[in-house]
């Protein structure tokens, strides 16, 4: 639910417009974990003092399709140890293939990982 100062901001129809191109861009996926994303999420959160500032508001760098889940633990700071999880190299885990079908990143492990005998 928008908080009151951004309510109105929420409802615009320039807002609504944002929402989608971020959408259509990540190509509805959520840029974390690769469920369907249902929201857009202000990297820079809004405030008072920056909701009339459309370089924070609109701008497509500062927004990020995100799943409930995951826009849920970003509020919290749950990615990442409280770092945006856009900022980390896994954030995206899907790439296109050589046919420019959209699959799901290699993860290598890194150097001297080996696994335990637990896993």
């Amino acid at each position: 639910m928008a908080r009151d100062f951004a309510r109105q901001f929420y409802n615009s129809p320039e807002w609504q417009m944002a929402r989608r191109a971020a959408l259509m861009r990540d190509n509805y996926l959520c840029v974390i974990c690769g469920a369907p994303a249902e929201e857009v999420h202000h990297k820079k959160h809004l405030s008072p003092d920056n909701i009339g500032d459309t370089s924070v508001t609109m701008n497509p760098d500062n927004l990020e399709s995100l799943c409930k889940a995951c826009h849920f633990a970003e509020h919290r700071g749950e990615h990442g140890n409280g770092r945006k999880a856009k900022e980390r190299e896994d954030a995206y885990p899907f790439e296109f293939d050589a046919n420019g079908q959209l699959v799901k990143k290699k993860i290598e492990d890194p150097p001297g990982f080996v696994l335990g005998p637990n896993t």
